[in-house]
C-alpha cells in the first residue's frame, strides 16, 4: 500500500470513528506502514496499534472512540488466533505463510506467525477465520490439525538479542550503523547511500541524520537493532552508545 493511499484510508477510518463513535480498523500493517500512521499527530489520540501480542511486528491500526481506551478495549472481537500442529513435520514461518496464501488469502489478512517444533501459532482477521478453519488441512506436505484459540493462548515467543556497547564521535546514522554491525565508517556510508539501511522502517540515505534512543534501524543482509542508550562522554570526548541487536 502506497503511503498516500494508506494515509487517505486511515483518515477516512479516523473520521468515521469520530463521527459515529465506533471502533474502526485497518488490515494488518507492516512496521513501515505503522510508523507512517504513528507519525501523524492528528491521528495519534485515537490510534491504537495491536497485533495479538504486545511486541507483534504486524499490527492492525484501531481508531477508538472517546469512550474507549486501549486498556478497556476488547481486541478479541477484532482479531482471531489459531494453533496448528503437524505431527510429522516441523513447519517454518515460510511453510505456514505459504499454505495460508495458497488458500487465496491476502498477506494483509494474516498477522505474525510463530513456530516451534511441530507447532505453529498465528493471528488473522476474523473475516478469514472460517476459511482457515475449514480449508487449512496441510502445512507444506504434512497434514495439520488446526484449532481456533483465544489470543491469550498464544505463547509469547522468546526474543533473542545481544547488547552491544561502543563509542562514537557523534550519534549519526553512519557511525551507529558502523558500530552496530562491525563495519568501517566508509563501508557504512557506502551502504547507506546505496539504500541498504532503514531507519524507523523507512529507507534512509542520509548518512548524517541523528539517531536517538528508541530508534530502530536495519541493514539489509545484517539484521535489525534498536538504539537503547546514549551515555556520557569519554575522556576523548566520544559518546557512549548501547544498542540492542536482534538475532
Amino acid at each position: 500500500m502506497q503511503n498516500t493511499e494508506l494515509i487517505r484510508r486511515a483518515e477516512e477510518l479516523w473520521r468515521r470513528s469520530e463521527d459515529r463513535s465506533i471502533v474502526t480498523y485497518t488490515n494488518f500493517l507492516t512496521p513501515t506502514e505503522q510508523h507512517v500512521l504513528a507519525g501523524l499527530p492528528r491521528l495519534r489520540p485515537s490510534l491504537h496499534l495491536f497485533g495479538g501480542l504486545d511486541d507483534a511486528e504486524r499490527r492492525v491500526a484501531f481508531f477508538l472512540p472517546d469512550y474507549l481506551t486501549p486498556d478497556s478495549f476488547d481486541v478479541s472481537e477484532y482479531l482471531t488466533a489459531f494453533h496448528v500442529r503437524c505431527r510429522f513435520g516441523a513447519p517454518g514461518h515460510r511453510d505456514v505463510l505459504g499454505s495460508l496464501l495458497g488458500l487465496g488469502l491476502a498477506r494483509w489478512s494474516v498477522g505474525d506467525i510463530y513456530t516451534s517444533g511441530e507447532e505453529a501459532w498465528f493471528f488473522c482477521l476474523p473475516s478469514v477465520a472460517g476459511l482457515i478453519a475449514a480449508e487449512l488441512t496441510k502445512i507444506g506436505r504434512n497434514g495439520a490439525q488446526v484449532q481456533e484459540i483465544s489470543l491469550g493462548q498464544v505463547p509469547v515467543p522468546e526474543r533473542q538479542h545481544e547488547e552491544i556497547s561502543f563509542t562514537v564521535s557523534g550519534a549519526r546514522l553512519d557511525a551507529i550503523v558502523a558500530g552496530t554491525f562491525n563495519l568501517s565508517r566508509a563501508n557504512a556510508v557506502e551502504l547507506i547511500e546505496a539504500g541498504a539501511v532503514q531507519l524507523n522502517y523507512a529507507v534512509c540515505e542520509k548518512i548524517s541524520v541523528p539517531v536517538v534512543p528508541g530508534d530502530v534501524f536495519s541493514l539489509r543482509g545484517h539484521g535489525k537493532a534498536c538504539l537503547r542508550e546514549l551515555g556520557g562522554k569519554t575522556r576523548k570526548d566520544r559518546t557512549r552508545v548501547v544498542v540492542e541487536r536482534y538475532r
